[in-house]
Formats: structure tokens, C-alpha cells, sequence
């Protein structure tokens, strides 16, 4: 029964979050910002708990990419850090996604 209603908030994520970009947007003429708001839609199962964070080599990317675009402003160099992924996975493949003949 917990779990009906998680489900619900997350599938009415998308159109609370169209209402308060626009309402912000409307109401203040803050566009630019508020964007930010439809980071939402998929954090929202997390944040419920109807689903668990793995943390991958892909996500620390991401991470390490932000902190050094956000802190350092370092975007441009930044994004070799991308490159890192298929090199990682060839050396460490997951156990689960081997393929066999």
C-alpha cells in the first residue's frame, strides 16, 4: 500500500514539476534557474526509495565532471574524464554482463 502511493508522486513528478517551472517562471521571470526543478523527475524513485543508488564508474564521471566544472571551471578538459568509462569497463568488466559463445 506504501509503495502505491511513492508510485503515484513519482508519476505525477513530471507535471508538478511543468507547474512549478512555469508558475516560477510566470510569477517571478525567473527562467533560467529553474530549469534546474526537472532534475527532479529522475532523482524522484531514489529520493522515495522505490529504487537504490549504485554507484558505477559512469556516476563517479559524472560526479568528478560536475565538482571540476562547478568548483574549478574546468568544463572544457573536464569532459575527458568521459573517456575514461570504456577503458575501465574493458579492464573491469561486470561479472554479469560477460557475454559467452
Amino acid at each position: 500500500m506504501k509503495d502505491d502511493y511513492r508510485k503515484r508522486i513519482v508519476s505525477a513528478t513530471p507535471l508538478m514539476c511543468l507547474i512549478a517551472y512555469l508558475f516560477i517562471g510566470f510569477q517571478f521571470g525567473i527562467w533560467h534557474p529553474t530549469w534546474a526543478i526537472f532534475f527532479l523527475m529522475p532523482i524522484m524513485p531514489f529520493l522515495l526509495g522505490l529504487k537504490k543508488i549504485i554507484i558505477t564508474w559512469p556516476v563517479c564521471c559524472v560526479f568528478i565532471y560536475l565538482i571540476a566544472g562547478i568548483c574549478f571551471s574546468y568544463w572544457h578538459p573536464g569532459w575527458l574524464i568521459f573517456l575514461t568509462i570504456p577503458v575501465v569497463t574493458i579492464l573491469f568488466p561486470n561479472k554479469k554482463a560477460r557475454y559467452e559463445d
